[in-house]
């Protein structure tokens, strides 16, 4: 159906038939909007946002990649350009400011009234990636004193350009967060009752610095729609919204596999990426892992008098790289992951290493006698199968423990615990496969 909506607009665009464009997109959902013109050339782009709707443009826009923007802001006119800006939600405005270059934004700021223009500023001097770029000052609040009349009558005013109205927050007079109430709590009271009878104290906040990641988490804990967003002196200042912080997990994700598979995280979609900068990106991990790598070098260098005299200890070398790097790769996943979850804490590395050592040796032992077994179709010499079975045993103890470990490291560094993982743990689980293999295969056959 996308498809062919995407065809149904290039033949409108080419035959010029505006008129049949317009009323297609009328009354469209901006999720569907953005689907029909996702695979349109930019120049089609800019014909259907003159025929869409101001606010459904505005929230299309946003959607759309970063060099996507820039391009549309250049061609469509300056009417057009300040009509969708101004509809656009502030932390979707602030947002695209920070993407673009220094002069669009000077001349896009310039389209803004002075309340929106102080607004967008004030977001943009927020830290990145924290609640107070996310949140939005679109939101109903009430005094503690008002009666249910009163607040209904507030939501019924202002409840219109919110965020959200299922969520109104309870103030004091000079805007100090207080607490919150339902608008269900607010409907089935009765109209003189004081909002001071029915709101819920110490609501869950976050402050204008919060990381974003963090609010999600609050906001998955307490299972809440929307969070108050407060500044250093406990007044309210904005709100997060559910909507946002879906977004925020997606972009969280991606960043944790970008960072788990060793690269740096690239923001905008596959197609929308240079390779120049996936290469940017990736090389320098690469680099390091590689000379990281060589190290094997040395150490098979060290023995190679050893594997001339026994050449077939040289038919499970790649067998104890992989087996470590796949142990160390699977339980640095786990932890990570727990992680994230919020499952497991920093201070949780003594039980998690007391666990994994459990792990490690039963897998070790299971995976030994397997390759053990499996060694008598390679070799009749008991002696290189059961060193190889013995180096596999801890080689897989070692992997799951630094795999394990590495995590609450970067975590003890401030360091995302993402980056301790793939590449990087299979690369020191190598590194110290071959060392045990060797040291334990040169120890027994020399024996």
């Amino acid at each position: 159906m996308k498809v062919k909506l995407q065809v149904d607009i290039k033949k409108l665009i080419e035959r010029g038939d505006f008129r049949t464009l317009k009323l297609l997109l009328e009354d469209q959902d901006p999720n569907v909007v953005y689907e029909m013109i996702e695979e349109l050339e930019t120049s089609e782009k800019a014909i259907v946002f003159r025929l869409l709707h101001k606010d459904i443009a505005a929230e299309v826009f946003s959607k759309l990649e970063p060099d996507e923007q820039l391009e549309l802001v250049r061609m469509l006119t300056d009417e057009e350009i300040k009509s969708i800006i101004r509809n656009m939600d502030p932390s979707d405005r602030a947002e695209l400011f920070d993407e673009l270059p220094a002069d669009v934004v000077t001349k896009l700021l310039s389209f803004l009234p002075k309340s929106e223009r102080e607004q967008t500023i004030e977001i943009l001097n927020y830290p990145e990636n924290s609640a107070g770029r996310l949140m939005s000052p679109y939101f109903v609040y009430v005094v503690r004193n008002m009666t249910v009349e009163e607040a209904l009558a507030k939501v019924r005013k202002f409840g219109k350009d919110a965020d959200t109205i299922y969520t109104i927050f309870v103030v004091e007079e000079d805007k100090t967060l207080i607490g919150t109430l339902s608008l269900e709590d607010l409907i089935f009271a009765e109209p003189d009752t004081l909002v001071d009878e029915i709101f819920t104290p110490d609501p869950p906040y976050v402050k204008t610095t919060t990381d974003q990641e963090e609010v999600a988490e609050l906001m998955k804990r307490y299972d809440l729609n929307a969070i108050a967003v407060v500044d250093n002196d406990m007044r309210l200042v904005g709100v997060v919204i559910i909507d946002d912080i879906v977004d925020i997990i997606e972009e969280e994700a991606t960043e944790d596999i970008h960072r788990m598979a060793g690269m740096n995280v690239t923001t905008t979609s596959y197609f929308h990426t240079s390779p120049l900068v996936f290469i940017k990106n990736r090389l320098p991990w690469l680099v390091g892992l590689l000379l990281l790598e060589s190290v094997n070098a040395f150490i098979v260098h060290r023995y190679e008098d050893f594997l001339a005299a026994i050449p077939i200890v040289a038919a499970f070398m790649t067998t104890m790289v992989d087996a470590g790097g796949n142990a160390g790769g699977q339980s640095s996943t786990l932890i990570i992951r727990s992680m994230a979850l919020g499952e497991v804490e920093l201070k949780d590395w003594w039980k998690v290493l007391l666990r994994e050592l459990y792990v490690g040796a039963l897998l070790g032992v299971i995976l030994g006698i397997t390759l053990f077994l499996r060694g008598f179709m390679v070799s009749n010499n008991i002696i290189v199968n059961f060193s190889a079975a013995i180096s596999l045993f801890l080689i897989i103890v070692f992997a799951n423990v630094v795999g394990a470990m590495l995590p609450f490291f970067g975590k003890l560094l401030h360091i995302d615990p993402a980056l301790m993982s793939g590449p990087l743990i299979t690369t020191i689980a190598d590194l110290g496969g071959i060392m045990i293999y060797f040291a334990i295969a040169h120890s027994m056959l020399k024996m």
